[in-house]
């Protein structure tokens, strides 16, 4: 059941990063609100799908998150953790207050690979519009 939710979320996170390199958003314009606002969707996609990742994962007693991170058998607290650890990892911050433990690992490596791709992804599907126009 754990493995079927994660594929489910990866699957649909994949989906939302697919309209961050595929969406085309009419009229052009070098800096524009429609690409803030992909960009802001695709980064609260990950954060959220991550965050439902390891809240699965705690749900169903494999640990990936330790530190600072008490598992309760509350679900919406240790989905608020979760998010709190997803945004850390994904925007790089890495207070050190919790650390992925076993599979989380993984998990937080892939989480921070893509925070610093998309950035780039952003900026090079920006500029290549630019020469384009």
């Amino acid at each position: 059941m754990t493995v079927s939710l994660i594929l489910v979320i990866v699957f649909l996170m994949v989906g939302s990063m697919k309209f961050l390199f595929e969406k085309e958003l009419g009229e052009f314009h070098f800096f524009s609100l429609g690409h803030f606002f992909v960009l802001l969707y695709s980064y609260l996609t990950v954060l959220l799908g991550f965050s439902l990742i390891y809240t699965v994962c705690e749900m169903s007693n494999i640990e990936v998150i330790s530190g600072g991170f008490y598992h309760q058998e509350h679900y919406f607290y240790t989905l608020f953790n979760s998010m709190y650890f997803s945004a850390i990892t994904l925007f790089s911050v890495g207070y050190g207050d919790m650390y992925p433990v076993g599979i989380g690992k993984m998990f937080a490596t892939i989480e921070a690979l893509i925070g610093y791709m998309m950035p780039a992804v952003f900026m090079i599907r920006t500029v290549s519009r630019n020469e384009k126009v």
